[in-house]
């Protein structure tokens, strides 16, 4: 099995790349989780017209006696360079037949595929910006995955879009792009601010882009790649969330034209109804040419002055402008740099160590990095003539925020070495040595991507040299560019396998930041031509987060579709779902549903707390922010079954014991959907509670509880069997956020489930209680503590029939007198570099007996002895019965 592959099967909430190129193609990068890649088939094939694909790198060798016969064409020892192009040229050019030069291909690595998945399908330049919204709005609303970062490069007009499976994402995103041609969108504020007019109407740019406007307020000056771009950001970033509430996902700025002089900025926003990070902005912009620039300080005069005196010390001094230049102000402040402070050499830099200095000091004093990106242009015919620049963006960090946690950049980079277009892989890591996450990362680098660690360097604190890289081999046809000419590369695999590994298995960083640039290399080519060589980077942040995630699966879950109409299925579902054609459908609540969900949290609400209250104070408030409503033919099935079956039960019962919940009388709307318009509610059908955290609640809607296993691992009150909440006060004791550094970070998950409650055994005393329902007297047992200690009843349900997982709702705790003080968070410990000390963390293992009638594929939980519960997918080709390690 190859090395992703087997890295992949220990992988639990993976990261998906989507890159869409205007040459032709949309490639897929990451572990296939839960069926994603079919649904993205599907998408792609139906609404893009897109048909299937498949672009390989090879490796092609001629032999040594061929070698001889084209003269000085060959390799470059230690570099990749397959040039079948060339090859032939030469052979041409020499009169020999390519078969008797000994042309053989190698044979094919794992690191020669491109992507994990690529489609065809032919994409305008102008077109990329609405397809890549149409793309988000299908992950985030159909597929419940939540958009992390989004990325434009200047080759090849791509549009990268990251996503998660773990984070809600409902509203969508509106797009803004600020273009140094007088380009950007949003009326009043365009129009007022800047002076800005409407291009035509609506339709006539539907093609790519839903408004444009013409400005002269975008400028630039000189041949450096000075523009005010930046500080015209600010100011939409500070109109959109402080005058509109939005939310800042992300901000990249690209370079494109012959040069790359031109600029462009790309914003995302989302309409969260409040702003889920700070609402304070800053942008620092490190220019290799020998200047910073800052952008935003109007309402930051603190920010400020720590700035001028971090840059003073450095030796840096306020710019005076020359006599000929314009008065006009191109930004707030801007710094001359002394020598030395940048590092050049070719495409080789020093700008993400100087970015890693900037946040790790602005962190320290409560501004916590948000955002950055990279661009380039071309100032010559030299190597040497790339100009370089680094856009940091950050925000006054709220009070549940850690500013100062340490932070991690890995940049994956590719160096053009001469003209036939050889290159070499590099990676640089820059950042502190946080409980030893260098040697982590080596040893998953020699793994995994051929790595060879090289050490600290002048311009990064850490350098390995990696062979695992691939730009595919380019055409040179001037109308259709192809292969390294347009930034082929399978630099996306390896990118989100590694955001994996530092996310998901050593499970205590975030990802921040993820973009992507394209570099060329000026190579002269006899006395009066020069050729350009592009090489790729990758740039990454990770930002440490003490504790890790609790989010434990052992396989994929994919959804097989019932193939016929299940039994009863509600009115409201999408026709596919009703009829059984799918597996499972997510959609996005409407407002309305939202609204009775709110309904249902407040009317529950109650200013009690129990011992079980782990994550932070009773908020005054539960906000539902979004939902996911889950349509599921497979599990409606059951649940329809069951409730038929209940019915019969409690009509031949001699004693029948009605525990109505208090969600009934909460919310009228639910009420009706639980109510038959003839029989009434005989089986005492109510929606209640189950709260958790986003990733685990969205894995929940497609698999649903499994009962045999509470008892199995777990000290539970009443018995082995399902918890379930009438209060959404007692829900939220067990509500966890996912608390990721990302947009949705601070929101919170809770299940509302349709439940067949039936007559129920009401006890207030502990105990296991669960033969009263299996024996078939009653159909759940109330564990009614407010009767006894003046809490909250609690519903156990022990047939995971019973249950039917409808709704995901995210939400935010809110408190009157404002959120309370965030724990301080115990200092990391820090080590310096050492190359020898390649051990990996031991993990936290425990043996789980799998229960009866656990079929593989089916959802079981587990407590550990270090206090976490652990939510396990039986693997394939485990037996109930057998133990299996799981580890955290």
């Amino acid at each position: 099995m190859a090395i992703l592959e087997q890295f992949d099967q220990r992988t639990k909430v993976p990261h998906l790349l989507i890159e869409l190129r205007n040459q032709g193609y949309i490639e897929i990068c990451g572990k296939n989780m839960g069926g994603i890649y079919d649904k993205l088939d599907s998408f792609f094939k139906t609404y893009f017209g897109a048909r299937d694909a498949r672009l390989v790198m090879r490796h092609y060798v001629v032999s040594a006696a061929g070698l001889q016969q084209l003269g000085s064409f060959g390799r470059l020892p230690g570099a990749y360079s397959p040039i079948p192009v060339q090859l032939r040229k030469a052979a041409a050019a020499s009169g020999k037949d390519l078969v008797r030069l000994g042309l053989t291909m190698q044979p094919k690595e794992p690191c020669d595929e491109v992507c994990d998945k690529i489609l065809n399908r032919m994409l305008v330049s102008v077109d990329v910006q609405n397809r890549s919204q149409a793309v988000i709005n299908f992950m985030t609303n159909e597929c419940g995955w939540g958009l992390h970062l989004a990325d434009g490069g200047n080759l090849g007009y791509k549009g990268p879009v990251t996503m998660l499976p773990d984070t809600p994402h409902v509203e969508l995103p509106r797009i803004q792009s600020l273009r140094d041609t007088g380009e950007c969108m949003r009326t009043d504020f365009v129009q007022r601010r800047w002076g800005g007019s409407v291009v035509g109407d609506r339709n006539s740019h539907k093609d790519y882009c839903d408004l444009k406007f013409t400005t002269s307020a975008f400028k630039k000056r000189g041949m450096q790649g000075e523009n005010n771009l930046g500080m015209k950001t600010m100011e939409i970033v500070d109109f959109m969330t402080k005058e509109c509430a939005w939310t800042l996902l992300t901000c990249t700025g690209g370079n494109c034209g012959l040069t790359g002089s031109m600029r462009e900025q790309q914003m995302v926003f989302r309409n969260d109804a409040h702003v889920q990070h700070g609402d304070q902005h800053l942008m620092i912009e490190l220019r290799d040419q020998g200047y910073v620039e800052l952008n935003g300080l109007h309402d930051a005069p603190e920010a400020a002055q720590l700035l001028d005196n971090f840059y003073r010390q450095q030796g840096c001094q306020v710019y005076q402008p020359g006599f000929w230049e314009s008065s006009e102000k191109f930004c707030d402040v801007k710094y001359q740099t002394p020598a030395g402070f940048y590092y050049r050499a070719g495409t080789t830099n020093n700008l993400g160590k100087r970015t890693i200095e900037v946040a790790s000091y602005l962190g320290n004093y409560g501004w916590m990095l948000l955002l950055c990106n990279g661009g380039n242009i071309h100032a010559g015919q030299q190597r040497s003539g790339i100009i370089r620049e680094q856009q940091v963006k950050f925000t006054k960090a709220r009070p549940t925020d850690n500013p100062a946690a340490p932070l991690l950049m890995i940049e994956l980079r590719t160096i053009p070495m001469n003209k036939e277009g050889h290159y070499q892989g590099f990676i640089e890591i820059n950042g502190q040595n946080t409980n030893g996450v260098y040697q982590q990362v080596i040893q998953y680098m020699q793994q995994t991507m051929l790595c060879t660690p090289l050490g600290p360097q002048p311009y990064c604190d850490l350098l390995l040299q990696c062979n695992c890289f691939r730009l595919r081999e380019a055409t040179t046809s001037w109308h259709h560019l192809h292969g390294r000419l347009n930034g082929e590369s399978n630099f996306g695999r390896y990118t989100m396998r590694l955001c994996d590994f530092m996310v998901d298995h050593l499970g205590e960083w975030d990802l921040i930041v993820c973009n992507g640039n394209s570099v060329d290399s000026i190579f002269r080519v006899g006395k009066d031509s020069t050729i350009s060589v592009n090489g790729r980077e990758q740039q990454l942040i990770f930002r440490h987060r003490p504790g890790g995630r609790n989010v434990f699966m052992a396989a994929d879950v994919n959804v097989a579709k019932l193939g016929r109409p299940p039994l009863l299925p509600p009115n409201y579902w999408k026709e596919s779902s009703r009829t059984g054609s799918v597996g499972q459908e997510i959609v996005p609540a409407t407002a309305e549903e939202i609204a009775w969900i709110q309904e249902a949290m407040d009317g529950t609400y109650k200013k009690k707390s129990t011992r079980d209250r782990a994550g932070g104070p009773l908020a005054d408030r539960f906000v539902v922010v979004s939902a996911l409503r889950s349509e599921h033919p497979g599990l409606w099935e059951k649940f329809a079954q069951r409730r038929n079956h209940v019915a019969k039960d409690i009509k031949n019962r001699s004693t029948v014991e009605i525990v109505e919940p208090k969600t009934v009388k909460a919310c009228k709307a639910f009420e009706e959907r639980c109510t038959h318009p003839r029989l009434g509610n005989p089986t005492n059908e109510a929606y209640l509670f189950h709260g958790s955290n986003p990733t685990s609640a969205i894995s929940i809607l497609s698999t649903s509880f499994k009962v045999d296993f509470a008892g199995a691992a777990v000290g539970t009150m009443f018995g082995p069997g399902v918890y379930l909440a009438e209060s959404s006060s007692k829900s939220d004791e067990y509500a966890r956020d996912e608390n990721t550094g990302g947009a949705y970070d601070g929101l919170f998950a809770v299940l509302l489930c349709r439940v067949v409650v039936g007559s129920s055994y009401v006890v207030e005393k502990p105990g296991n209680y669960t033969e009263k329902c299996t024996s078939g007297e009653f159909d759940s047992v109330v564990g009614d503590r407010e009767k006894a200690v003046g809490t909250f009843r609690e519903f156990i349900i022990f047939d995971e029939a019973s249950i039917y997982p409808e709704y995901v709702a995210f939400y935010r705790r809110e408190y009157k007198d404002g959120p309370p003080a965030p724990k301080a968070a115990p200092a990391p410990a820090a080590a310096s570099y050492a190359p020898d000390q390649h051990v990996m963390p031991a993990a936290r293992t425990m043996q789980v007996q799998i229960p009866e009638g656990a079929a593989p594929g089916t959802r079981i939980q587990a407590k550990a002895p270090w206090g976490a519960t652990l939510e396990i997918v039986v693997p394939e080709g485990v037996t109930p019965g057998q133990l299996i390690t799981v580890s955290a």
